[in-house]
């Protein structure tokens, strides 16, 4: 009975212990899974990156994709970190199995060796038949032949479980040795990715400096810039509102066609917005370099930047395609804008601007990831799509209703 307390005991901690390596296992997987996706986009912040270090001025847009290289690196290495403490708990979690196992193993042996002694010393194979042709009767000779083959039974039984739990400890060692090379190649590259982040620390801080002692043209760019938004949301908005005022018209006409086109626009607007979080890029490689709304200027302290979109730094000749079916509305150019292309979708309208030239026609249907055209690269190498998304006058995060990467 005491001996089978202390193996229930001993089974009790390896449940709760596997149980909780188990647990923490699954939590590493997220965090493996966490770990590669920031990998994959420092690699496709990095293939953006190369082309724009080839030029030697220094740009904005390099500044802001080497400002996020730096978070998905520090992300990524304080994940490595949280999965080398898991891997330290779950180490020595097979540390204490092992220990248990061992001290259960000790045990088992001691116990088949008194076994052994007791068979060897009082019960040889002549000692055995004296016995049982010694009882006084048959009953008596029945029960000591049993008592001999249950002893023989539990001698054989204390081998098996002696040999049961050496296969468990050899497996748990074999894990132990597995998660101590792991840990070691995570280590590893935990270095790897702290000296690509220093490297990339002082990259920014060569293109900063570059960037600060051009003050006065960063302001004259600036000025610019709003100046081609501004006339690129005029634009925008006039179209809106001439759409707006056609589809008012047409739903006071009291034909059937007028009602068809009414109703092909509402499900057409909310087939639109149940796509939120779903819509597909509008480039296979790109990141995005500025994001929506109002931002801090990167280099003039106390500059905001209203964005009306988002900008995504990709590669040159990159393919734009459309991010949803629709009607184009306007094939146009506005200066620091250069081409662009407005897409109704009901109610809601896309703006891809920046482009180099485009594929397309006003009043043309397109299909979803239909190409548009390609992005266009300016002197500095750098490739960078304006991407819009508007509810009728509002202007909308496209964050938020792309696919995450």
């Amino acid at each position: 009975m005491k001996n089978n307390i202390k193996y229930l005991t001993i089974f009790v901690f390896l449940f709760i212990v596997i149980t909780s390596t188990l647990a923490q296992k699954k939590s590493r997987k997220q965090l493996e899974q966490e770990r590669e996706k920031n990998l994959k986009k420092i690699k496709e912040t990095s293939k953006v990156l190369e082309e724009t270090k080839q030029q030697k001025n220094a740009t904005l847009s390099q500044l802001n994709l080497l400002n996020q290289e730096i978070e998905e690196r520090e992300v990524v290495i304080n994940i490595m970190s949280s999965e080398v403490g898991m891997l330290d708990r779950e180490i020595q979690e097979q540390v204490l199995i092992i220990r248990a196992l061992e001290e259960d193993i000790k045990g088992l042996k001691e116990e088949y060796a008194q076994l052994i002694y007791l068979g060897y010393k009082h019960l040889n194979g002549y000692d055995k038949l004296i016995h049982i042709l010694s009882a006084d009767n048959i009953g008596q000779m029945l029960r000591r032949s049993s008592y001999f083959k249950q002893y023989a039974t539990a001698r054989n039984y204390q081998l098996e479980e002696i040999q049961s739990v050496t296969e468990a400890l050899k497996m748990y060692q074999r894990t132990l040795a597995n998660k101590q090379r792991e840990k070691s190649g995570l280590l590893q590259a935990k270095t790897i990715e702290t000296e690509n982040l220093t490297n990339t620390k002082n990259q920014q801080n060569n293109v900063l400096r570059q960037l600060s002692s051009k003050e006065q043209q960063l302001k004259k760019d600036l000025d610019e810039s709003k100046k081609s938004a501004e006339k690129l949301q005029k634009l925008i908005t006039d179209l809106i509102a001439a759409e707006r005022k056609k589809a008012i018209e047409k739903s006071k006409g009291s034909s059937s066609s007028s009602k068809a086109a009414t109703d092909v626009s509402v499900k057409l607007s909310a087939s639109f917005e149940g796509n939120m979080g779903k819509l597909p890029w509008p480039v296979q490689n790109g990141r995005v370099s500025n994001h929506f709304g109002r931002q801090a200027h990167p280099v003039l302290k106390g500059v905001f930047v209203d964005n009306l979109g988002i900008d995504i730094s990709t590669i040159q000749n990159e393919q734009v395609k459309a991010v949803f079916g629709g009607k184009v509305i306007t094939v146009a150019e506005v200066p620091g804008m250069h081409k662009i292309v407005m897409v109704q979708h009901g109610e809601y309208f896309t703006v891809y601007a920046k482009l180099r030239d485009v594929v397309v026609k006003t009043g043309e249907e397109i299909s979803v990831k239909q190409v548009i055209g390609s992005v266009y690269t300016n002197k500095e190498g750098e490739s960078e799509l304006q991407f819009q998304i508007w509810k009728n006058e509002t202007k909308l995060n496209p964050e938020v209703w792309l696919r995450k990467r």
